[in-house]
């Protein structure tokens, strides 16, 4: 039986990665067309990045450790400027690129 419960552990562990990478890129991809839609980077991009990481430092679940909670905190947040950061520079080097091919002589 404790092997089991071990198992089920470590498969839980190793989920979590799997889940928080899925989530990541899939935040990015909606970020990346929210600012096509939206037109491009501006300062609200800057407010929603700050108000989705004001949103993400208050707990995450209740029952969990006062430890857990603050890693958790920490990654949820580390990785979500990761995904805002990545969305703009995205969206910058292809608007860029797109702009050059208008620009070119033809």
């Amino acid at each position: 039986m404790v092997e089991c419960e071990e198992a089920e552990k470590c498969r839980s562990e190793n989920t979590l990665p799997v889940i928080f990478t899925g989530f990541i890129e899939i935040l990015h991809l909606a970020l990346v067309e929210l600012i096509k839609c939206r037109g491009g980077v501006g300062p609200w991009f800057d407010e929603f990045q700050a108000n989705v990481i004001r949103e993400v430092k208050y707990p995450l679940a209740d029952g969990v450790k006062a430890s857990d909670e603050i890693q958790l905190t920490y990654v949820a947040t580390h990785m979500a400027k990761l995904a805002f950061e990545g969305a703009r520079e995205d969206f910058d080097s292809k608007f860029t690129r797109r702009k050059e091919q208008l620009l070119e002589p033809k």
